[in-house]
């Protein structure tokens, strides 16, 4: 479910939930759909402010925390990262971090389901469904950067 199809099942979503679909919420949810990554409160804030000059970033911040108490979008907490970032893609997947340069990308493979049901019968823990992994390490880009500072 991409675009104006995503905008207007998270602005349903807030509505059954007893929310009003204001056009600054709207907004909201047209900003983290087209940025189409892993965006922050800051990211959104921005795209908003092009459409609502005046809104405020409590607005930004309170729809943002509405749709993640709902289970709409995911909050990610990376290393060292001063802005905590949202994944609007629910299914689950790995989140790889490149330490060096902070992009964020997504890696879907089945055997992330094998994993988790390993977890699952190995601790007893009952797994979220949506559960993705958060890992670290440097992404091609960097570590030809990486392998350049070596030659020098």
């Amino acid at each position: 479910m991409y675009g104006r199809q995503k905008i207007k099942f998270l602005l349903s979503q807030l509505e059954a939930a007893g929310r009003r679909s204001t056009p600054q919420r709207h907004a909201v949810c047209q900003a983290l759909v087209e940025h189409g990554g892993h965006p922050t409160v800051a990211d959104v804030f921005e795209r908003v402010r092009a459409i609502f000059p005046m809104i405020s970033q409590a607005t930004v911040y309170n729809t943002i925390d509405t749709l993640q108490e709902l289970g709409l979008i995911q909050q990610l907490d990376i290393a060292n990262h001063e802005h905590t970032h949202y994944d609007l893609d629910l299914r689950p997947h790995i989140n790889i971090v490149c330490t060096r340069c902070g992009i964020i990308t997504d890696l879907y493979t089945e055997s992330l389901h094998i994993l988790l049901t390993q977890v699952s019968q190995h601790s007893s823990y009952r797994i979220d469904p949506h559960s993705s992994l958060l890992v670290y390490g440097l992404c091609p880009a960097c570590q030809r950067v990486t392998e350049w500072d070596r030659v020098d």
